[in-house]
């Protein structure tokens, strides 16, 4: 290697990455307002500072984003506009660019296009049905069920075990949308996928959920399902579409608290080539944990060049350092959902007093419900960092040795007589290859912590409806009120937000 040629071809790939991590200021300089409600400004902030939070290779996150502010701000029609125009770069992007991927091997994973985690993929297809259904059209609503299907074939067709195949927030969506639609077969299907991808994880099924399953299954007669997922059904028949006559059903959806985002985790190890790669790092905690796994081996193309004058050879060790995103958890106080409703007792559901007519007007009832978690980020984000980790590190670890053998070569051939200018071309040559290297923190932190169902069931009409978000200890942190038309055998949506 030529005097300098080293840092020259550093200089200009510096330059892709910026001084500091975008996901990093895209979190701190979002975040405070997306928590305090001021979804608007949020979105409004982002539109006129795209370029520094986002970059060139952030477009379909840039999308998601908008999209998802303009809904929690009830700007349906926005949101569907810009949750639209992602769906068609992330369809686009299923071709992958060699030169982008190329550049990654260089500098760092931030140079990729960032084509979303499957989880979030498939949750843009879920909001943009909420957003349908919150506009009264749910045939809209259905045809985002059906992209999403397609999407989750692709996943279950690419997964390996232990990466995310399934979702029961989709799943459960998929199924109350059918339900509404009166399309008993799709419906049933829906809802028993959902219980079975709790059943396949290991989780609780929601008792709402299994409750909703439990009918879907009974009308469209699919005993044998409900015996294979181990549901406790009632025996005695559930009454169609789990409404009386002249009633209907209010639906909340309930986003609350916020995702966990992502931050670095610095590590240092040695690599004995055709040997182990041995490293440290910090927890969460702040205990240091030691690891091994055999050393990634170079590239034949990129090992034969750095064999070429340096000490490449097996055995050879290098000292090195690298970064990897981690989870990074966000506070939550909007943990319980609790919607409340006073609705009028059927007259005739009791016996009348003596010398009562019965003509009287029905008396009010408080009807209160507790909303069920149907989706949790946190696990989501932990099980891909988890199932991408190894093949993650490998990736990172090799490219770093790659910058590593190059850096070590072009300090040899820089050295000269005079050591005070070795020693500042040796740290000159150590930061430009540092700075090179950050973690890939971009993730789609502007999601709810959970998203929440709350079901009630109301005669037709319309109904004032109190929704609050509640910490665990029962302090209510943030509560609205809203009026929703319910018609007989159908269902209203209704949306509520608590970032908090």
């Amino acid at each position: 290697m030529r005097p300098w040629v080293f840092i020259a071809a550093c200089a200009p790939l510096l330059l892709l990455t910026g001084c500091a991590n975008r996901g990093l200021v895209r979190y701190e300089k979002v975040v405070a307002r997306a928590a305090a409600q001021d979804y608007l400004d949020a979105a409004a902030f982002l539109r006129a500072d795209k370029g520094a939070l986002y970059g060139g290779q952030s477009e379909l996150l840039y999308n998601m984003d908008l999209g998802l502010l303009f809904h929690y701000a009830g700007r349906y029609d926005s949101s569907i506009a810009y949750f639209a125009r992602a769906a068609d770069i992330h369809d686009a992007l299923f071709t992958r660019s060699v030169s982008n991927e190329a550049a990654s091997l260089l500098v760092n994973d931030n140079a990729r296009p960032y084509r979303g985690r499957p989880y979030e993929v498939l949750w843009m297809r879920v909001f943009q049905a909420f957003n349908y259904l919150a506009l009264g059209n749910p045939d809209g609503a259905r045809v985002e069920m059906r992209q999403g299907q397609l999407l989750l074939d692709e996943i279950r067709r690419k997964a390996d075990a232990g990466e995310y195949r399934d979702d029961p927030l989709y799943r459960g969506t998929a199924a109350l949308i059918y339900d509404l639609l009166g399309e008993r077969d799709d419906a049933a299907i829906a809802a028993y996928h959902a219980v079975k991808a709790h059943r396949d994880a290991q989780t609780t099924v929601p008792a709402g959920l299994a409750e909703l399953s439990c009918r879907l299954l009974a009308e469209a007669d699919r005993a044998d399902d409900i015996r294979l997922l181990e549901l406790s059904c009632p025996a005695r028949p559930l009454l169609k579409r789990g409404v009386g006559a002249g009633s209907g059903e209010v639906v909340v959806v309930g986003l609350l608290g916020r995702a966990p985002a992502l931050g670095e985790t610095s590590f240092q190890g040695t690599w004995i080539r055709d040997g182990m790669l041995v490293y440290h790092y910090r927890d969460a905690d702040g205990k240091t944990v030691t690891d091994a796994l055999p050393a990634p081996g170079l590239p034949p193309s990129e090992a034969e060049k750095a064999g070429k004058g340096g000490r490449t050879r097996s055995g050879t060790t290098f000292s090195i350092k690298w970064a990897m995103p981690s989870l990074r958890d966000a506070p939550v106080q909007s943990k319980v959902l609790k919607v409340a409703a006073s609705v009028a007792t059927p007259e005739g559901s009791a016996d009348p007093a003596p010398g009562d007519s019965g003509l009287a007007s029905p008396a009010l009832r408080d009807l209160v419900v507790t909303g069920e978690a149907w989706g949790n980020t946190r696990d989501l984000l932990q099980q891909d960092l988890d199932a991408n980790r190894t093949a993650l590190m490998v990736r990172t670890v090799t490219r770093v040795l790659i910058r590593t053998i190059a850096s070590e070569k072009a300090k040899a051939e820089l050295r000269t007589d005079n050591p005070l200018l070795n020693l500042l071309t040796n740290l000159g040559t150590d930061f430009l290859s540092g700075q090179l290297e950050q973690a890939d923190v971009r993730s789609w932190f502007l999601l709810p912590r959970t998203v929440q169902i709350a079901r009630l069931t109301v005669p037709a009409g319309r109904h004032t409806v109190q929704v609050g978000a509640q910490t665990d200890e029962g302090r209510t942190v943030q509560a609205d009120t809203r009026a929703v038309d319910v018609q007989a055998g159908g269902k209203a949506f209704v949306f509520f937000t608590s970032l908090k």
